[in-house]
């Protein structure tokens, strides 16, 4: 049997995948609607969201669960065609930087404001799985048995399997999370680099340091229950039929390989190319800073810059956001820990006049969610006017049909007072080399 297409590898619905296409348009004056798809699958979608819940879930879940692979075929998939793919859908120019690493919806809208690229260090290759979400050991078991398929045929990458039945309820009862990072750095990485950065253009290492208990199952294989967002990993690990962790690693879906950033580091000192590295922990923790610069840059060309944008998980629209001067505050997911991240930045910044809040809903009132009423309340104690963008909050967190509505809601706004050229990298640098964040050169 042949090799699988990239595009049938990686999940559509994934950070890693969405954040880099919704970049790659905004790279191109683009914007990103309906995170990309077409028109009809949006309008397709607005008709789905009208059924009664009890019918929606079926069909969002068996949606999802088609891109699952086949677990025989995961030895025909081919994660260094998935790296060229990836490189291949930014526009072929010089860029004054490439953003390389951690998945991060902070930095993407900073990278739309450079209009650079950003090449991630992680991918999700869904797996088909029939099971009951509440039994991680069972999932581990699935992952022992098939796992090795995958690794003998790419040996440069490392398997974060993940398995959270909590945000991820519905989709884990018919697929599994097959979370790779590279450990090396993929020859399509290093032909684009050298393709593409101007002479002496620095390389941003984007890193989190984030970590999570994890069992470890081989030298390249480890095992994650839960994921960060609304419980603690003891919280995870405490639940029934959960295997007992041995080991902590980098956090499935937003940590850093530290094997990836040193290949990086070799082929910037062979180059010719400065090392950047902007070094934080967990994925919530640059948006105040990338905020604050962003605003600072609207400011210095004449905008008013007192309408945010508060995009969630892959919901939003990087070039719309930056081509009609809102000020990016992303949550890497609606839960209580993005909520106090946004309440600590308004009481940080002069007052916004605005708020606009997006919700990406994920179906499942899961612990430690945040709700549309306390999303306008943090916004309203703080002295802005709320928005809600594409979002009916009497079907929270059922509201599917928001990702066809979100990108409509935006274009009503109107586009930048001032013509603006890109944010200079030394400028962004500048911007996020302060705590949280952190920025070290090599």
């Amino acid at each position: 049997m042949s090799d699988m297409a990239p595009g049938d590898v990686v999940a559509s619905f994934d950070s890693a995948s969405v954040l880099h296409a919704g970049l790659a348009a905004a790279l191109s004056g683009r914007s990103f609607p309906h995170l990309g798809n077409s028109a009809a699958a949006a309008a397709a979608v607005r008709a789905a969201g009208r059924l009664p819940w009890s019918v929606l879930r079926h069909l969002y879940t068996r949606i999802g669960a088609s891109e699952g692979i086949a677990p025989h075929r995961l030895g025909d998939v081919d994660l260094g065609a998935v790296a060229g793919m990836l490189a291949d859908a930014y526009p072929r120019r010089r860029y004054p930087a490439v953003l390389v690493g951690s998945t991060n919806g902070a930095l993407a809208h900073l990278a739309a404001a450079m209009q650079v690229p950003w090449l991630p260090g992680t991918v999700l290759v869904p797996v088909a799985r029939r099971g009951d979400p509440h039994r991680p050991v069972d999932a581990l078991a699935f992952g022992r048995a098939w796992a090795p398929l995958l690794l003998d045929r790419n040996t440069g990458v490392v398997l974060h399997h993940m398995h959270d039945q909590v945000q991820d309820e519905l989709m884990v009862a018919r697929m599994t999370y097959f979370r790779m990072k590279w450990r090396e750095l993929p020859a399509a990485y290093t032909r684009f680099l050298s393709a593409s950065l101007a002479p002496g253009a620095p390389v941003v290492l984007i890193e989190d340091t984030s970590t999570w208990p994890v069992v470890r199952v081989g030298e390249r294989h480890v095992f994650q229950p839960g994921a960060q967002g609304g419980l603690e990993p003891e919280r995870y690990l405490a639940r029934p039929h959960t295997p007992t962790a041995d080991d902590e690693a980098a956090e499935a879906e937003w940590g850093a390989e530290p094997g990836f950033g040193a290949a990086l580091a070799t082929w910037c000192a062979a180059n010719g190319h400065p090392l950047l590295t902007v070094r934080f922990h967990g994925p919530q923790a640059p948006a105040h800073d990338v905020a604050s610069t962003v605003r600072r840059w609207y400011r210095e060309r004449g905008e008013a810059a007192d309408r945010l944008v508060v995009p969630s998980f892959v919901l939003g629209d990087p070039w719309r956001t930056i081509s009609t001067a809102g000020v990016p505050f992303w949550t890497f997911f609606s839960v209580q820990a993005a909520l106090r991240a946004l309440d600590d930045h308004l009481a940080r910044s002069e007052p916004y006049r605005q708020v606009d809040i997006l919700q990406f809903q994920h179906g499942v009132r899961s612990a430690g969610i945040a709700t549309p009423e306390q999303w306008a309340g943090v916004a309203r104690r703080h002295g802005a006017q709320p928005r809600l963008v594409g979002l009916d909050p009497r079907r929270f967190p059922h509201d599917i049909a928001t990702i066809a509505r979100y990108g409509p809601a935006l274009a009503e706004r109107e586009p930048a007072r001032r013509p603006w050229t890109p944010m200079a990298v030394t400028f962004a640098m500048d911007g996020v080399g302060t705590p949280p964040t952190g920025i070290r050169s090599a």
